[in-house]
């Protein structure tokens, strides 16, 4: 039972990251302008749809 609910925390500091990395791209998306954001945005699109 002690591994399961270390298992868990470790989980929750990832999705803690993970949700951490969101802002700061959706930050970065806003403050630097569009041209950037569309064209990462473009560059995610292609990326998952070649695998």
């Amino acid at each position: 039972m002690g591994n399961l609910i270390k298992g868990i925390k470790i989980a929750a500091y990832v999705a803690e990251i993970i949700v951490a990395g969101s802002v700061i791209i959706e930050l970065a998306e806003k403050y630097c302008g569009k041209k950037k954001a569309a064209a990462s945005k473009v560059g995610a699109d292609t990326s998952t749809e070649n695998k």
